[in-house]
C-alpha cells in the first residue's frame, strides 16, 4: 500500500503500518514505532483501538478512510503522540501510525508559553494600573491632608507669636512655649511625608546653589545648645577648618540628612557625648567630597535591626516616651542617594551608634563675593492706613490675619470667605493689598486672581498687588500662584514677620511703578 497523505510527510515522521484481519488480529507490522507482535489482538494492544469494532459490529467495512489527530499511544514501555489513519477495506484494516511526539510537545509548548506570555502581560498591565491609581491617591490624600493639616497648624502656630508678645507670667511662657515646640513637630511630622512622597514619585529636585558651610555646621551646635544642656550631655563638634568656606550644594537637603540624625542621636542618648565630625575624604580642581560622622554613646541598635533601619515606619525602641513615626532615617536613605552620597551605620546595643555619611560638593575656585542680605522694604507715607482684602474662608486663619495685620496701627482689614464675594468687595472700595486663599469655595483663589487681573479697565483693580497662601508648600504651587497672575506666595505655617515683610515689599513696589 502507497501512503501519500502531504500533510504527514512535510514533517517527515516515523511511520508504522499495521495490517489487520476483519477479526481485529495483527497479520502484519513494521514495528518502528511499538513492538507489537502479529497474530495479537488490536483491541488490546490499546483502549483507543475499541473504536474499530463500531465497523466490526455494524458490518461497516466498505472502503473508507478515517483520520484521528495527536492521540496519545502507550503500551507500557514506549509513549508516543500520534496521527493515526484507518483504510476500511473488506479482507483487512489498514492502521496507519504518524509518530509526531516531537512536534506536539513542541506545539504545546509554543502554545503554553504564547499563553503565559499574554497572562503575564496582563498581569502586569493590571499591576501598572494598581500602582498608578494607588500612587495617585497617595498622593492626593497627602496633599488634601498637608492642607487640611497645615490651616489649624497655623493658626496655632500664629496665635502663640501673639500670646508670647503680651505680658505672661513664667508658668504661662513655659505653657506657650510647649505648645509652639509641639505644633512646629507636628508641622516637621508633615514636611516628612511630603518629602518622602515627593522622593518616591522623583519629584523632589536637587537645588545646588552656593552656601556658607561654617554657618551651617555651627548653626547645629547653637540648635542642640538647650537640649544639651537639660539632659546634661556632651555635644562636641569637630569640622576641618581646611574646608573652603562657601559650597555649592543643597544645603536644604544637607541640613535635613545632618538634622535626622542628630536629632535621633539625642533622642536616643540619655548619658555620655554626641561626637559631630566633619573631614575631607579628596579634592579635586573645584570637587571635594566630605565625610560627616555623628557618634553617640546612646541605647544603640541589634546588629540584625540594622539592615532595616533605613525602611518606613520602621521602630526598634517600644518606649512611648520616644516620639517619632519612623520616617526620619528612610528620608534621609533617600535623600543621600539623591545627592549621590553613601552612607553606613555601625551600632551595639547599650554601646552606641555610629553614623558615616559621604557627599559630594563642588566649591568656586575663584573667591566670590557673599549673597547679598535681604532687602528691606518700608511702607510709603499715607494720611491713612492701607486697607487690605483677607480671601479666606476659615474663621481661625481669618482671625489670625486680622490679629497680626492690626496690631500693626497701618492697616484696615476687610473679610471675604470665597472668590465671588472677594471681587464685589474690590468693584466697591480701593485696596492696597489681597491676601489670596488658594482653596478658597466656589471661585479657587488662581481663578479669582485671573479674573481680577483681566477683566477690569480699571487699572487700580486690576493691578492691585496680590499674595498667595496655602498650605501646599511646594515650587509647583508657587509657580502656578504666578502664572495666575499673583504676585508673591507664602506657605502656612507662616511666621508674622514674613508676613509683614512681604505685604510691605508688595506696597512699597506698587508706590515706585
Amino acid at each position: 500500500m502507497t501512503i501519500h497523505p502531504n500533510n504527514h510527510l512535510q514533517f517527515n515522521p516515523q511511520i508504522q503500518v499495521i495490517n489487520l484481519d476483519n477479526g481485529g488480529f495483527i497479520k502484519k507490522t513494521d514495528k518502528n514505532i511499538f513492538d507489537w507482535s502479529k497474530g495479537s489482538l488490536i483491541f488490546e494492544v490499546h483502549p483507543f483501538f475499541e473504536v474499530l469494532r463500531n465497523f466490526e459490529e455494524n458490518n461497516l467495512f466498505e472502503k473508507k478512510t478515517l483520520n484521528f489527530p495527536c492521540i496519545h499511544i502507550e503500551d507500557g514501555k514506549v509513549e508516543k503522540i500520534c496521527d493515526i489513519t484507518f483504510t476500511l477495506e473488506e479482507q483487512e484494516v489498514v492502521i496507519i501510525l504518524f509518530d509526531y511526539t516531537t512536534k506536539y510537545r513542541d506545539l504545546n509548548q509554543i502554545a503554553q508559553q504564547k499563553n503565559e506570555s499574554i497572562l503575564l502581560a496582563r498581569e502586569l498591565e493590571l499591576k501598572n494600573k494598581y500602582l498608578l491609581e494607588k500612587e495617585e491617591f497617595k498622593n492626593s490624600f497627602i496633599a488634601n491632608i498637608n492642607h487640611e493639616i497645615r490651616t489649624p497648624l497655623t493658626s496655632i502656630l500664629g496665635f502663640v507669636e501673639v500670646l508670647e508678645k503680651t505680658k505672661l507670667t513664667f508658668e504661662q511662657e513655659e505653657l506657650a512655649r510647649i505648645i509652639k515646640r509641639e505644633s512646629q513637630h507636628l508641622n516637621a511630622l508633615i514636611d516628612d511625608m511630603i518629602d518622602l512622597s515627593k522622593i518616591e514619585s522623583g519629584k523632589l529636585k536637587v537645588v545646588e546653589e552656593r552656601f556658607s558651610f561654617y554657618n551651617l555646621m555651627n548653626g547645629f551646635k547653637e540648635s542642640y545648645s538647650k537640649i544639651t544642656e537639660e539632659k546634661q550631655i556632651i555635644f562636641e563638634t569637630n569640622i576641618d577648618p581646611n574646608i573652603q568656606e562657601y559650597l555649592i550644594g543643597d544645603s536644604t537637603r544637607i541640613y535635613q540628612i545632618l538634622n535626622n540624625i542628630l536629632t535621633n542621636a539625642f533622642k536616643f542618648t540619655e548619658e555620655g557625648k554626641i561626637v559631630f565630625s566633619v573631614t575631607k575624604n579628596y579634592q579635586r580642581t573645584n570637587k571635594l567630597s566630605l565625610n560627616f560622622k555623628i557618634e553617640d554613646t546612646g541605647i544603640g541598635i541589634l546588629e540584625e535591626n540594622i539592615p532595616y533601619l533605613f525602611e518606613r515606619f520602621t521602630r526598634f525602641n517600644t518606649d512611648k516616651r520616644v516620639s517619632g513615626t519612623g520616617l526620619g532615617l528612610a528620608i534621609v536613605k533617600n535623600l543621600v542617594d539623591l545627592l549621590n552620597g553613601e552612607i553606613k551605620v555601625n551600632s551595639a546595643p547599650e554601646k552606641g551608634t555610629s553614623f558615616n555619611i559621604k557627599l559630594p560638593f563642588k566649591f568656586e575656585i575663584t573667591k566670590a563675593t557673599p549673597k547679598r542680605k535681604k532687602k528691606k522694604y518700608t511702607l510709603p507715607k499715607s494720611t491713612t492706613k492701607f486697607r487690605i482684602l483677607v480671601v479666606e474662608d476659615e474663621e481661625i486663619t481669618q482671625y489670625l490675619i486680622m490679629k497680626i495685620l492690626i496690631s500693626q496701627g497701618t492697616f484696615f482689614v476687610d473679610i471675604a470667605i470665597n472668590g465671588e464675594e472677594a471681587i464685589k468687595y474690590i468693584e466697591r472700595r480701593k485696596y492696597d493689598l489681597i491676601l489670596m486663599d488658594l482653596n478658597i469655595s466656589k471661585i479657587d483663589g488662581y481663578q479669582t486672581t485671573k479674573i481680577i487681573r483681566n477683566n477690569y479697565g480699571d487699572k487700580f483693580i486690576s493691578e492691585i498687588p496680590i499674595i498667595g497662601f496655602s498650605g501646599k508648600s511646594n515650587d509647583i504651587t508657587r509657580d502656578k500662584c504666578i502664572r495666575s497672575g499673583m504676585d508673591d506666595f507664602i506657605p502656612k505655617p507662616f511666621e508674622q514677620e514674613e508676613l509683614i515683610y512681604k505685604i510691605t515689599k508688595q506696597i512699597a513696589k506698587k508706590a515706585t511703578d
